[in-house]
């Protein structure tokens, strides 16, 4: 009689776990924090878990001390269009609560991300996530907006896409 191998399930249970432990540390290594540059210090950032992604935001990261004056701020209105930068502006895109919003990860064309990005302002009630125009030239910035669903309850099916050239002199 031929025998077939035997998967282990107790070892098999163990890995997951430490997969999950793994994936979990890769991802939080450099999520808050980052560096600043210039005119661009990054915001002072805390953590209030739940708050952000429950009104749409990527993370739950909350910005407490505003950071400085940008240069350009783009609002969900302007999207379709051409929005305007010089060379060293600080450009934020603020997006309302909502929306399940998703947008860069990291820099886009001539415009350096800073971190954290996608954070929640209490204040204005938008994920803000904010670039410095390093190089001249023409960047396609993209958004999505998806319905916020709660588990259990009928959700729409939808993706929007929202998005921004920005155009840096």
């Amino acid at each position: 009689m031929r025998r077939l191998p035997v998967i282990r399930k107790k070892s098999f249970f163990l890995v997951i776990p430490l997969m999950l432990v793994l994936l979990l540390a890769a991802c939080s290594a450099g999520s808050v924090g980052g560096s600043g540059s210039g005119s661009g210090a990054t915001p002072a950032p805390t953590t209030v878990k739940g708050y952000g992604t429950a009104q749409g935001c990527p993370s739950d990261v909350v910005v407490t001390t505003a950071p400085p004056a940008a240069g350009v701020t783009v609002h969900i209105t302007q999207s379709h269009s051409t929005v305007t930068a010089h060379t060293g502006d600080i450009v934020q895109f603020n997006l309302p609560f909502g929306q399940r919003w998703s947008g860069p990860t990291s820099s886009v064309g001539g415009l350096e991300m800073q971190t954290p990005s996608g954070y929640a302002d209490k204040t204005s009630k938008v994920c803000v996530w904010r670039f410095v125009a390093k190089g001249t030239g023409t960047s396609m910035v993209n958004f999505y907006g998806r319905a916020i669903c709660l588990k259990g309850q009928l959700c729409p099916q939808y993706v929007m896409n929202v998005p921004f050239e920005v155009s840096v002199k």
